[in-house]
């Protein structure tokens, strides 16, 4: 399944729809990028991960630095807008 390239409707500006999310610029089909994030979220290594989803330990890695950092800036975000204690 192909990536599509949507366009803003007011400035006609196109973009990924995987722009903003962990998966934004990824090769990879998003079944097999999903399943390796789900192997490493059960606390599977890179490389039984690599084997078991078929891709090189270097792409595991870069998809866990990528997701990483991406929730990483999602929670300063949600934190940002959170009420304060009284």
């Amino acid at each position: 399944q192909a990536t599509r390239v949507l366009a803003c409707r007011p400035c006609q500006q196109r973009f990924s729809e995987r722009k903003g999310t962990a998966l934004y610029r990824c090769q990879l089909p998003e079944d097999k990028a999903v399943a390796v994030l789900q192997h490493l979220q059960e606390d599977c290594g890179v490389r039984q991960t690599s084997r078991w989803v078929g891709v090189n330990k270097n792409t595991v890695v870069r998809l866990a630095v990528v997701a990483g950092q991406h929730a990483h800036d999602l929670h300063d975000k949600l934190v940002a807008f959170s009420p304060s204690n009284p």
